[in-house]
């Protein structure tokens, strides 16, 4: 016999529920395969509390620590100016 599991309404905005309607849109096109708004948010819940993600965050966190404003920007600009005249 199937257990059905109690079900609960939540308030969210209007725009965070569109929002969660897009993302389940685009889980639905990665997965092939029709996704609840349950799933999506439970996906995005179980992708929050990932270990990969905290170190993800962990290792953003440094780096804005260790480097100044604008650095990795001008770092980028300069490293792609060599690239285009060859060096």
């Amino acid at each position: 016999m199937k257990r059905v599991e109690s079900v609960e309404s939540i308030k969210v905005r209007s725009d965070t529920k569109r929002r969660l309607i897009q993302f389940r849109a685009k889980l639905e096109a990665r997965l092939g395969r029709r996704v609840s708004l349950d799933e999506a948010i439970s996906y995005l819940l179980d992708s929050a509390e990932s270990p990969d993600v905290e170190e993800l965050a962990a290792a953003v966190a440094e780096v804005r620590r260790l480097v100044k404003p604008g650095e990795l920007t001008a770092e980028l600009r300069r490293s792609r100016s060599q690239d285009e005249a060859g060096s």
